[in-house]
């Protein structure tokens, strides 16, 4: 799977960023993140769903690329064709509100389950057992866009 993803990636970005970002904006975004570290911007399209004034999307805990967001700082998306900077809040190691967070990101995109290993029913209901595990090994992440700032600079 992370070949695939390596693969399609690229283009998901491009398209994001396109004025053809429509076509799949209503459920991606692209994240632009900067290494704490190696200062290298990683540029990884996530599904989101959006809850009053945020934005959550979720990923495997044992992805790295989320961990350069751990202090608090910001992330610049490029959201429905428009880059802005939030504040970002990482969620880790609280199962219970994981699992409420992919209920709601499963509601918005259904095929998010799949991407985390959770079986839908026929009604597209997660199933309780795959949801409770799937809770325990991924991070979700919360944009505020509230305060996010648009930036001019593309």
């Amino acid at each position: 799977m992370k070949f695939f993803f390596r693969m399609i990636n690229p283009f998901v970005a491009w398209l994001l960023e396109s004025r053809l970002h429509g076509l799949i904006s209503f459920q991606l975004m692209l994240l632009e993140i900067t290494g704490r570290r190696s200062g290298r911007i990683f540029r990884i399209p996530v599904s989101y769903a959006k809850q009053s004034d945020d934005l959550i999307c979720l990923t495997l805990g044992e992805n790295l690329w989320w961990r350069n967001l751990l202090d608090g700082s910001s992330a610049t998306l490029i959201y429905k064709g428009q880059r802005q900077l939030a504040p970002v809040q990482v969620v880790a190691n609280d199962a219970a509100n994981i699992e409420a967070q992919m209920r709601m990101l499963i509601a918005h995109n259904p095929i998010d389950a799949f991407f985390a290993g959770i079986r839908l029913n026929f009604k597209l209901e997660p199933n309780a057992a795959d949801l409770t595990v799937a809770a325990t090994r991924h991070v979700v992440l919360r944009f505020g866009l509230a305060k996010a700032s648009s930036s001019a600079a593309n």
